[in-house]
């Protein structure tokens, strides 16, 4: 069995430090986004129900949400993976699910913030990014 695990890991030794470079870029490049990120949130997101309505008045406006969805779709997908691997997790797939567009998004995030280490950890790097905190 290990002979079976050591043959398969030197093998496809060349693969790993590859996914464990990319690993690593991600984790950087999260670190640095992060704050700037969560500070494009508006401190009054969680209050203002109006903002959670989409309005789509015109074609580009469509191409934008299309493509904002997939932005969040992607970071939401590198957060799931991001929960093995080094980078922050939690924090990309609270990203990707605030930049999707989907049924029952405003009650997932109301969840999502009502918890309060999540809160506090938002509100720390709204700091970080010299931005208000947010309200809830």
């Amino acid at each position: 069995m290990l002979d079976t695990v050591y043959e398969f890991s030197s093998n496809y030794q060349q693969y790993f430090v590859l996914v464990g470079m990319i690993s690593a870029a991600v984790f950087v490049v999260s670190l640095l986004l992060t704050p700037f990120l969560v500070g494009l949130i508006p401190e009054d997101y969680f209050i203002d129900q109006s903002r959670h309505k989409l309005r789509i008045n015109h074609p580009v406006h469509l191409v934008f949400v299309i493509f904002r969805t997939i932005i969040g779709f992607i970071l939401f997908i590198a957060g799931v993976i991001m929960l093995i691997t080094p980078g922050q997790g939690v924090v990309s797939i609270l990203m990707g699910l605030f930049l999707m567009e989907f049924p029952g998004k405003n009650t997932l995030e109301l969840k999502f913030i009502n918890h309060d280490q999540t809160f506090k950890t938002l509100n720390w790097l709204r700091n970080k990014a010299g931005k208000p905190p947010l309200k809830r």
